[in-house]
């Protein structure tokens, strides 16, 4: 099979840059895996941190819910208080009655029942008070605050006060369990001091109120006064058996019997699931073996150290959603892997099956049709694709068995502009078979057909090796061409090894046919080199590509004139015009040449020089 000429090599090589098929398909399927991907991510990771949130936040929604109600517990309190005070600074109660200050509190208790006692203290060191007893009655009486401990302390500090101000907690006796008190001075106009208001809130009504289910408590629930004191606690709504006194009225985080609120103030573990939406409202630690949640917020009001409200619970119940998502996440990856892996291997087998169309194609373009180009394919449209390349294969193999290689790629390089006739120096050669007619007679056809086949492919070969043109078989005569199709500067050179190759091959194969017993090959060749027109040439529904001129009919004469010069017992005969030999860019690689004899052709007045070359 012939090369492909150079201009079309470098035609190629000049082409614009193009991605592979396969390549293409593999990037479209990287990119629509990172694009996905890329998009799964950031929903998933919007997902995850709006699921965290949520978690937090439905956490600290109760706490402030119960920051919410223990203000709503405690501030009233105070505000009653406020309103009997600016009552008695007016006149408006009867400070000197100890029975309408009994009233007067007794009424604000109705109007107040976080209350579990308030009291009036006067000058005179007496203390008014309404007392409620476990059963709901209310209890009015006087008492002196000498015998009270720490009376007179707190009667000082309400002697020095300008405003209500919640006061440190201690223990009421008559509960049995630790308060929380607010006090509020008693001002006239002049701002003389007339007395003193206190009422107090009982520790185990605060813990049974943010405590209470109904207001979103689950038992997991918390006050601490400063860091390390139970201020409200499920175990303190009855606080008997925590040894709580007046020297002592709130037990530690360790003393209320609650092994996960005791290990409040561990080394937090680090989650990167929570922590972050957590931030400054609590922390993760380790205890009895789980990770526990707390979420709290602190209260600077009720006393003169901060209160800490909060909650905690399991950080897998915190997480279950996360975990629920997580497993998602997981299924939906998965299930994006197997959906791009079958999308890789139907790309690559796609690939695979337009890259054989392709192959098919660029064989087509090669001219090289010796093997079938089609194989099923199950995708249907490159399956007829593949079937129409084949039926295409056959029909062009014909079509360059009949028309020169050569001619076919220069047509598919230059179009139609290719074949317009133009005037061209040229190297024309013509073949003879010597006695062929006589031979033939003497085999049968497909004998005869068989020997011609194979004398041709010999020449053909020689022909196409020195990038010769076969412009036409003429029964056992061959006609080739060199620079027709293209132009050659050095045709006459490659006409002239063509033709001494096609002597050596001739009688290398009559060694093998007289081998086999049969009768070898005589052959006359003729050369000769001139001006021709080159184009296609005939009727406008069947045209040749061909060379026409006087130069075509000496290189025929020369090849007759081998019968004169041709002598018996000789295998191959070369004659080459002078023209020729004159033509050449290296006649010494002949070394020396034979005197020319002079020889008149038909068609010319002067006698042309024959060189014979074997």
């Amino acid at each position: 099979m012939s090369t492909l000429p150079e201009t079309i090599t470098e035609a190629a090589v000049r082409r614009h840059w193009r991605l592979p098929l396969v390549a293409a398909l593999a990037l479209a399927f990287v990119l629509l895996a990172v694009i996905s991907g890329a998009a799964y991510i950031v929903v998933l990771a919007g997902a995850t941190g709006t699921a965290e949130r949520l978690v937090v936040d439905r956490a600290a929604r109760v706490v402030d819910a119960q920051v919410a109600l223990v203000r709503s517990r405690l501030d009233p309190v105070g505000e009653q208080l406020e309103l009997i005070a600016s009552l008695a600074a007016a006149g408006r109660i009867d400070i000197e009655s100890p029975v309408d200050v009994r009233e007067a509190l007794a009424v604000m208790m109705a109007q107040v029942p976080a209350v579990s006692a308030v009291g009036f203290a006067t000058l005179d060191l007496k203390l008014h008070r309404a007392v409620r007893e476990p059963d709901g009655q209310v209890r009015r009486d006087t008492i002196s605050l000498v015998g009270q401990p720490q009376g007179m302390e707190r009667f000082r500090q309400l002697q020095t006060s300008q405003q209500t101000f919640w006061g440190a907690l201690f223990w009421s006796e008559s509960i049995k369990q630790p308060v929380v008190n607010v006090r509020t001075p008693v001002r006239r106009i002049d701002n003389a001091f007339i007395g003193g208001l206190i009422a107090t809130v009982a520790v185990g009504d605060l813990s049974y109120l943010i405590g209470d289910q109904s207001h979103g408590g689950d038992g997991r629930y918390f006050i601490l006064v400063g860091r390390d004191k139970v201020l409200a606690h499920r175990r303190l709504i009855d606080p008997r058996g925590l040894g709580l006194s007046e020297d002592k009225p709130l037990p530690t985080i360790k003393e209320v019997g609650d092994p996960v609120l005791a290990n409040i103030w561990d080394t937090p573990v680090r989650s990167w699931r929570i922590d972050h939406a957590l931030g400054d409202y609590g922390h993760v630690v380790d205890a009895e073996g789980r990770h526990w949640v707390f979420v709290y917020r602190e209260i600077r009001r009720y006393g003169p150290d901060p209160w800490l409200v909060g909650q905690y619970y399991p950080l897998d119940e915190a997480t279950g959603d996360l975990d629920r998502l997580t497993n998602g996440a997981i299924v939906g990856a998965a299930t994006l892997a197997v959906a791009i892996v079958l999308a890789v291997l139907m790309g690559l087998s796609m690939a695979r099956a337009i890259r054989t169309i392709t192959s098919a194609a660029e064989s087509i373009e090669r001219l090289e049709f010796e093997q079938p180009l089609h194989k099923r394919s199950r995708l249907r449209e490159i399956d007829d694709a593949g079937q129409s390349l084949d039926k295409a294969r056959g029909a062009l193999k014909w079509f360059g068995a009949y028309v020169p290689l050569r001619l076919v790629f220069r047509l598919m390089e230059l179009g139609e502009g290719a074949v317009v006739s133009r005037r061209r120096n040229v190297t024309v050669m013509f073949t003879d078979i010597v006695g062929f007619t006589p031979q033939a007679e003497d085999l049968p056809e497909q004998e005869t057909a068989d020997m011609l086949n194979h004398h041709f492919a010999l020449l053909g070969a020689c022909i196409d090796q020195d990038q010769g043109v076969i412009d036409k078989y003429i029964g056992d005569c061959v006609m080739a061409v060199w620079g027709g199709l293209s132009k050659m500067e050095d045709h006459a050179d490659h006409a002239v090894h063509a033709a001494l190759e096609m002597a050596r091959v001739i009688r290398e194969d009559n060694l093998q046919r007289a081998a086999a017993g049969k009768t070898p090959v005589r052959l006359r060749v003729g050369v000769h080199s001139g001006p021709v027109v080159v184009g296609n040439i005939g009727a406008p529904g069947r045209v040749n590509y061909t060379v026409v001129g006087d130069t075509v009919n000496v290189a025929q004469r020369f090849e007759q004139l081998g019968k004169e010069f041709m002598r018996d017992g000789e295998d191959v005969i070369v004659l080459v015009s002078g023209d020729t030999i004159a033509a050449m860019k290296h006649p010494e690689v002949l070394g020396e040449l034979p005197k020319p004899e002079l020889r008149h052709v038909k068609g010319r007045e002067e006698p042309e020089q024959v060189y014979r070359l074997v």
